[in-house]
């Protein structure tokens, strides 16, 4: 629990919290999307677990988008779940940085 609020605490401090905002939001949209478009996805849950895995670039293989608008949405859940777990790492690796050389420890 200390490791999570720290992390929140980072998010916070370097403003992140909109983006990460703004990803859970399209994760969730996503999984509405591809609920209503393909034909495999037949409940909600499917479609948030399609969404969540596409954009973590897991891609388990057991759900697959077969349409137009199915695949476009998973090509932007997987450009923006790099961008954003790369950001993620970047946000809290600068951090520490910046933590330790307020510190005086960088040297």
């Amino acid at each position: 629990m200390k490791r999570l609020k720290m992390l929140w605490h980072i998010m916070q401090v370097t403003g992140f919290t909109r983006f990460a905002l703004s990803f859970v939001t399209f994760v969730f949209g996503s999984g509405g999307v591809l609920f209503l478009v393909e034909p495999a996805i037949t409940n909600y849950g499917d479609g948030l677990w399609y969404a969540f895995v596409t954009s973590t670039t897991v891609g388990y293989g057991d759900l697959l988008a077969v349409t137009l608008i199915g695949r476009i949405t998973s090509v932007f859940l997987t450009i923006y779940g790099l961008i954003f777990f790369g950001c993620l790492s970047a946000v809290i690796f600068n951090y520490y940085t910046n933590l330790n050389k307020e510190r005086g420890e960088d040297k």
